[in-house]
């Protein structure tokens, strides 16, 4: 078969040209260090890693979540075990006042400190976040949860709403407690009846042995520690299983990464094989190009 001189030189050209090309895209793999630049260079590979992608995004924002969560968690254990501290140092202050060698000045010194205590422990109740919402109101994060009301009784402002963030896939925790769960259910009424407490307390004729809002306080003061250890105890639990969580999602990322790399990443050793197998054959076909275009097309037929 004969082949004319437009037609050897179009074939040259071409061939010059594709070893380039490719020597070009070998390059910018190594530059890049990873094999696939396009979604065409490895459709199947690239598909998968787009969708490993994605997984990793989701783990990311479900840490991230996780994180929050568990800042969120650990300010409101804080909270909950300062008003254990504080309702103990009520008791303590209660069953001294039921001493009947009590004098006036002894149970007002009592109760003194009971209505300190009382304002600290409202205090942690209506204790902010670091944005500035409230922590024990439900989901109605700007209102305070304690407050008096028109009539001075203490009332609950907030709501039963529960918090929830999504730690996995599928997977949401609940993040809050409510303080009318703790200090207003089952018709207790401990702020009111620490109110009481004080006006009895502080009464001339107050008499231990006949006056049963000491032992009312009493059952208030631990029906409520109840629910707080309870709450308390909650938190600690949903802490561990929110460690656990992030753990596993690391693990998964870890794994993923590898698979990403593995469908991605660029073999230097089969790159640097290729990139010389380009470079010669690029090389030879410069030089085969520079010798037959000097010769006549009697010698090529």
């Amino acid at each position: 078969m004969r082949v004319s001189t437009n037609q050897y030189s179009q074939m040259m050209s071409s061939s010059l040209n594709n070893n380039s090309l490719g020597l070009n895209k070998l390059m910018q793999q190594m530059a890049t260090g990873k094999r696939i630049l396009l979604p065409s260079d490895d459709p199947m590979a690239s598909t998968r890693a787009m969708s490993l992608q994605r997984q990793q995004a989701s783990l990311s924002q479900y840490q991230t979540n996780i994180e929050q969560a568990d800042i969120l968690l650990k300010n409101q254990e804080t909270y909950l075990s300062s008003s254990v501290d504080v309702i103990h140092q009520m008791r303590d202050r209660i069953l001294w006042a039921g001493n009947d060698t009590n004098g006036p000045a002894e149970r007002e010194a009592i109760a003194s400190e009971i209505e300190q205590l009382q304002e600290t422990l409202v205090s942690l109740v209506n204790a902010k976040d670091e944005n500035g919402k409230y922590i024990f109101s439900g989901n109605e994060v700007n209102t305070k949860p304690l407050d008096k009301d028109a009539d001075g009784n203490w009332v609950y402002n907030g709501d039963s709403g529960v918090r929830e963030v999504v730690v996995g896939d599928g997977v949401t925790m609940k993040i809050n407690v409510n303080a009318g769960d703790i200090f207003f259910s089952g018709g207790a009424d401990l702020f009111n009846q620490l109110d009481e407490l004080v006006a009895e307390l502080r009464d001339p004729d107050f008499n231990p042995a006949t006056n049963d809002v000491l032992e009312r306080s009493l059952n208030t003061l631990d029906s409520t520690l109840n629910s707080l250890a309870g709450a308390v105890t909650d938190m600690g639990t949903r802490q561990n299983s929110l460690t656990t969580l992030n753990s596993g999602h690391a693990e998964v990322e870890l794994f993923n990464n590898q698979l990403i790399g593995q469908l991605e990443d660029l073999d230097y050793g089969e790159a640097m094989i290729e990139f010389n197998n380009y470079l010669l054959a690029l090389q030879a076909t410069q030089a085969t190009y520079i010798k037959t275009s000097n010769m006549s097309l009697f010698t090529m037929m």
